[in-house]
């Protein structure tokens, strides 16, 4: 523990300062990722509540991020992670972390949980909607906390100026995001059960000003999901295949373009409420 402990500090520390200069001679750098492990502190997330066992989300994504930087820098890429232990962190410091070290891309990582326990969860992929009025309302709402740390902040001071450049932002990233999502999924098809890549209004993607996902990695509450990130050969296993999926991405290897559901089309009775995730 104590050696897993002293790795990620020093991978920590390695990343973050090298990401903004690394190959700095040839005029390029290495591919950077942020990786966001949802919730931590007193933000449990969702809970399993076994009697003698009790797991919480936080825990779940900090494991499975973990396991994808590593993936990630052995295959050459710069890697930093929003939080390595387990504190509190506001959803703006996530997105405004990423934004400051000019990430190539954002993925943040939490889990699923339904009112009734099920055998299969499975693996869902989220991008930002944005195209509604309710969207632009509340960016405008939320203008201070999203537009603080991203290229949207305007030195003129004018917060319709701020809040169009941001909505530019957001469009150029759609279909990044959506290529990045579908890698995603494409990857884990035939290994884990694949619910789809969907749109829902997330604050955590809100505030990112490059190409951004958000992984429902499982269900707290299926054993099968719960498992699989517990256990490390079969952790392991899945941070390789997201890993893969970046890959893909980055030199643009899309097998296939996938369907995207809206909120509205996916939005189940017995789905739990997530308001603490979503706006």
């Amino acid at each position: 523990m104590v050696i897993n402990r002293f790795f990620f500090a020093f991978l920590i520390f390695s990343t973050f300062f090298s990401a903004p200069f690394s190959d700095a001679r040839d005029g390029s750098r290495k591919f950077l990722v942020v990786i966001d492990p949802g919730h931590g502190g007193s933000d449990t997330g969702a809970v399993f509540d076994g009697g003698k066992t009790r797991l919480t989300e936080k825990h779940f994504t900090l494991l499975l991020a973990r396991d994808l930087a590593r993936e990630l820098i052995i295959r050459g890429h710069n890697v930093i992670l929003t939080r390595n232990e387990d504190r509190d962190l506001l959803l703006s410091d996530r997105t405004a972390l990423a934004n400051k070290v000019k990430a190539d891309i954002f993925i943040s990582i939490h889990l699923n949980s339904s009112e009734e326990a099920i055998r299969t969860g499975g693996v869902e992929t989220f991008i930002l909607n944005h195209a509604t009025d309710e969207t632009s309302r509340r960016l405008a709402d939320l203008e201070n906390a999203v537009l603080k740390d991203s290229q949207a902040n305007s030195d003129s001071g004018s917060s319709n100026v701020s809040l169009i450049m941001k909505d530019l932002i957001l469009d150029a990233n759609l279909e990044p995001s959506k290529d990045l999502a579908c890698s995603v999924q494409s990857r884990i098809r035939g290994k884990i059960n694949d619910r789809g890549v969907k749109q829902a209004l997330f604050y955590v993607l809100l505030g990112a000003d490059m190409p951004s996902i958000l992984i429902e990695s499982g269900f707290m509450n299926s054993k099968e999901d719960r498992d699989r990130i517990l256990y490390t050969r079969s952790r392991l296993a899945m941070a390789a295949d997201l890993a893969a999926a970046v890959d893909d991405y980055r030199l643009k290897k899309i097998k296939a373009p996938c369907m995207v559901q809206s909120e509205k089309q996916f939005q189940r009775k017995a789905e739990l409420p997530r308001p603490k995730n979503r706006i």
